[in-house]
């Protein structure tokens, strides 16, 4: 979700030579290209003790995607509250949950972009990695968890029938919940894709220093195809059992809200950013797998039921990698707006307090003011959005932005000693 709540600045390819004189200004050439019909330019200033600092442009139509996204899981939960009556609307809502994985095609998208860049300028870029990682996304969540421990207690839920253990919370702090169906999303509600993205943040170094070609990313694709199906069979087989009928839906939701259960859309997103970086004729590209899903499309519709080889949220993933693919060529103010791109910046606070705003609006009874109806459906939706991204703001006015500047406070410590930071005299 979430770097999906990324918040970090990203760059085109650089071919990057620097020049430190005495810590003085450093200038470097690069070669521009093109994203999102921009071009990218960064400079680099020397501090006295050879840090560096970027001022590097931020990609605004992967803002928006997140802006589409956490819309869309708004969408979905708003819904529940207040339903439409219409079927296309309903349909529609009921696959607001996709936004999710919106999220992860742009986190995969950010992060890999934005490793090009830094594992060039740093000593320890994967460590650095990790603590930025951390400081993004652990603030915000941590507020979360000690809100909705107040909020609900220990008491019964859906997603903890039996209510709350102690043990779920060391490991809903370590972001391990996603690896057993009664922590998966039971402290803090939607944290299943929070350890799922975190999750994801160990092993992305690991397979962006090894996964450097387009055969190696399909390979990666296709083995991660085969673990989401091994890993939801073993999970139905052997943990099903072992739960009532009346809380079987936590084993079945389990199966697939796991890491290995979203990680070929963190592929898919790996793979749009190799195309991204290396592709030459990108809008060719873009073409062609528009065709080839819409013909998969067309197949899978056509398919018998329970014969279709893929979960429908993996091929929705494969669609919004396209999708991002084509926001980066044609930017449009239709679809990449300040309204989005903003949504997007605070999507991530968006994401964990839209729950406890939903809470509030039935408790208080706002909720039950609007009746059921396409009309009164949308004005609570608009409610909800505008609530909550009020709040958000300042969730992410004051932590998530304390949480980035903490963590680059600490990589600044770290790294200035390094020797790709250092000026040239200095180094030995």
């Amino acid at each position: 979700m979430l770097d999906s709540f990324d918040g970090v600045r990203i760059p085109g390819q650089y071919s990057i030579r620097h020049n430190f004189e005495g810590g003085h200004v450093g200038t470097q050439t690069h070669a521009n290209r093109q994203f999102g019909g921009r071009q990218f330019a960064q400079t680099g200033l020397g501090t006295p003790g050879g840090a560096v600092t970027q001022d590097i442009r931020k990609y605004d139509y992967i803002d928006a995607l997140r802006g589409y996204a956490i819309l869309a899981v708004l969408l979905v939960h708003s819904t529940q509250q207040v339903a439409p009556i219409n079927l296309a609307f309903q349909r529609l809502a009921s696959h607001g949950g996709r936004g999710v994985q919106l999220f992860y095609i742009a986190s995969a998208l950010t992060l890999c972009l934005s490793w090009q860049f830094r594992a060039s300028l740093e000593a320890f870029p994967v460590r650095n990695f990790f603590i930025r990682r951390f400081f993004r996304i652990a603030p915000m969540f941590y507020v979360a968890m000690a809100f909705y421990l107040c909020l609900y207690g220990f008491s019964p839920r859906y997603w903890a029938p039996n209510g709350l253990e102690w043990w779920y919370l060391p490991l809903t702090a370590l972001f391990l919940n996603g690896y057993h169906p009664e922590t998966l999303t039971s402290v803090v509600p939607g944290g299943w894709s929070v350890a799922v993205e975190m999750n994801f943040y160990l092993v992305l170094p690991l397979l962006l220093l090894r996964l450097r070609t387009m055969k190696s990313l399909l390979a990666f694709l296709l083995l991660s195809l085969l673990l989401n199906v091994m890993a939801e069979s073993a999970s139905l087989r052997w943990l099903l059992p072992l739960y009532p009928p009346d809380q079987q839906h936590l084993v079945y939701e389990f199966s697939y809200l796991n890491f290995l259960g979203q990680l070929p859309v963190f592929a898919s997103g790996l793979l749009a950013c190799h195309v991204l970086s290396h592709v030459g004729n990108l809008k060719r590209f873009v073409v062609l797998g528009w065709l080839a899903w819409g013909l998969m499309a067309a197949l899978s519709v056509l398919a018998p039921a329970g014969s279709k080889p893929m979960g429908n949220y993996i091929f929705v993933g494969f669609g919004f990698a396209l999708f991002a693919l084509t926001l980066s060529i044609y930017p449009v103010k239709v679809l990449v707006n300040k309204p989005l791109v903003q949504i997007g910046r605070i999507s991530f606070s968006m994401y964990l307090t839209h729950f406890a705003v939903l809470e509030l609006f039935a408790r208080s009874g706002i909720s039950s003011i609007f009746p059921p109806g396409d009309g009164s459906s949308l004005l609570h939706y608009f409610l909800v959005v505008a609530v909550t991204g009020v709040l958000s703001y300042g969730f992410y006015a004051g932590i998530e932005r304390w949480g980035i500047r903490f963590g680059k406070q600490i990589i600044d410590r770290l790294e200035p000693a390094s020797p790709k930071r250092m000026p040239p005299a200095a180094r030995i």
